[in-house]
């Protein structure tokens, strides 16, 4: 009798597992590349924290830059971005072949695969540079080492490109969530930018990675938002006025940073071939503009942090903000590798605090915490025209809802005129994205196989992906 109930239950499950839509099985895979995600970007981030302590005490960039001498102050950029150089270079002469996609292009218009070698030496060259103060983001190559850990995982198991593509897209988002304490960013950043559209068919899928990386990221390694603010007081009509005329300025500043970054990049690489070089004489500008202001350093999270509880004074904002410019052009124009929204982040923060000083509404809630958050959200939306993206973000990284009411309708006006002034944003190089030219992602428009991802006995080798043709109370750590 037993055993005859054992039986059709086993049949039971058997013909519930077969009736399964193809997207519930990858909800597991989703949780499990959230978590390996989240644990990849802390890896990247502890190993940041254990070069900074070689010539520090301190873990912040910028409060390791202020206690140093002046003289280390303006060597230690250079000696991390020509060892950050030498490994690029390197890794280049060694590997002989073109280092692969990145992976929004892998996701995008790709078949999800990224080569291991070429993507471990990039991530290892920025570490030291990022570690050594240059003022260049490290999240993006936290995002890129995240989903290079998804990827792998992928190849394990044999995924079919679909799968594979899908899977890369929730690392990416898992490692957004653990970068930024954003999940819901961390999904709409998939979705706007690399998916190109909201597909909530597969939006799914990486909803449920970034939420497990950010799970993971808040139990294991760091609790609260990424960022601690005062409470932003609720939102007048008189504040979505101010907050219109901050998303009309950056509309024109952001393609004017774009086209400053794509001119410098353009001009510099090819005056200086050797890239060592090149990278050392990048840094070696970084570390003469710290002399100047300490807060040149790093990707400027301790700016944002400074800004939003800190009394700046006119003059001390403007200052940061066109150091801090050409400081994030001469990594970039060197082709340091990193990312530029943390320091586009930074940038807005200090429009924002500007605006506020300088043009707001006499009526309106000057609340310093709300015009730097707005002033963030308007400029990363104006480089990356994904407005919902930037607006989620600044409420997520300080868990201030008001801020949202404000950031909304700034960040749309901003990614409006920014995208009809540029039409290309901050990502279309990484998109594998010619100018002019647009690609349909290959992630949408497709049913998934009947079964989740297979894992063989015998998985394929990591190395034989082909190469592609382009080239504060409990406050988290940064």
């Amino acid at each position: 009798m037993s055993e005859s109930i054992s039986n059709r239950l086993h049949a039971l499950l058997v013909d519930l597992r077969l009736g399964l839509d193809p997207m519930v099985p990858m909800m597991l895979v989703a949780a499990i590349i959230g978590f390996v995600a989240s644990v990849a970007v802390e890896g990247f981030r502890q190993a940041m924290y254990a070069i900074i302590r070689l010539y520090s005490t301190h873990e912040h960039l910028v409060t390791a830059a202020a206690g140093l001498p002046l003289w280390k102050r303006a060597i230690i950029p250079v000696i991390a971005a020509v060892v950050g150089g030498l490994i690029m270079w390197a890794g280049q002469r060694w590997i002989k072949r073109p280092r692969g996609p990145e992976y929004m292009e892998a996701v995008r218009v790709g078949d999800g695969l990224l080569p291991v070698v070429p993507n471990l030496m990039r991530t290892a060259s920025s570490l030291v540079a990022v570690s050594g103060g240059i003022t260049i983001g490290r999240e993006g190559t936290m995002i890129q080492f995240a989903s290079l850990v998804s990827s792998l995982i992928g190849r394990i198991g044999r995924a079919d490109p679909a799968h594979q593509r899908l899977i890369v897209a929730c690392g990416a988002a898992a490692g957004f969530a653990g970068a930024y304490h954003a999940p819901i960013a961390g999904t709409l950043f998939v979705a706007e930018i690399i998916l190109g559209g909201l597909q909530l068919r597969e939006i799914t899928a990486v909803l449920v990675a970034a939420v497990i990386g950010e799970l993971t990221t808040q139990s294991l390694f760091a609790t609260g938002p990424l960022y601690l603010a005062h409470r932003v007081p609720p939102i007048s009509f008189i504040d979505l006025l101010d907050a219109s005329l901050l998303g009309l300025l950056a509309g024109f500043i952001g393609p004017a940073f774009l086209w400053l970054l794509d001119t410098a990049r353009r001009k510099y690489q090819p005056m200086v071939g050797f890239l060592p070089l090149r990278m050392g004489l990048a840094g070696l500008f970084i570390g003469l503009l710290s002399l100047l202001m300490p807060q040149v350093w790093g990707n400027g999270y301790s700016v944002v942090q400074s800004f939003l509880v800190d009394h700046w004074t006119l003059s001390a904002v403007a200052a940061v903000f066109v150091l801090r410019m050409l400081a994030v052009t001469a990594a970039s124009a060197a082709g340091i590798p990193g990312g530029v929204l943390t320091p586009t982040l930074a940038l807005g923060g200090a429009m924002g605090l500007l605006v506020s000083h300088l043009f707001l509404v006499p009526e309106a809630s000057h609340s310093q915490a709300l015009w730097t958050l707005v002033g963030m959200g308007s400029l990363l939306a104006a480089t990356t025209h994904a407005p919902a993206m930037s607006a989620i973000m600044v409420f997520e990284i300080t868990r201030n809802y008001n801020v949202v009411m404000a950031a909304m309708p700034a960040c749309v006006i901003a990614s409006v005129i920014g995208s009809l002034l540029r039409h290309r944003s901050v990502y279309s190089e990484a998109l594998g994205l010619r100018e002019g030219e647009h690609r349909e992602p290959k992630v949408t428009g497709g049913e998934f196989p009947a079964t989740a991802v297979p894992l063989p006995a015998e998985a394929a080798s990591p190395d034989e992906a082909p190469a592609a043709q382009t080239g504060a109370p409990t406050a988290p750590k940064p």
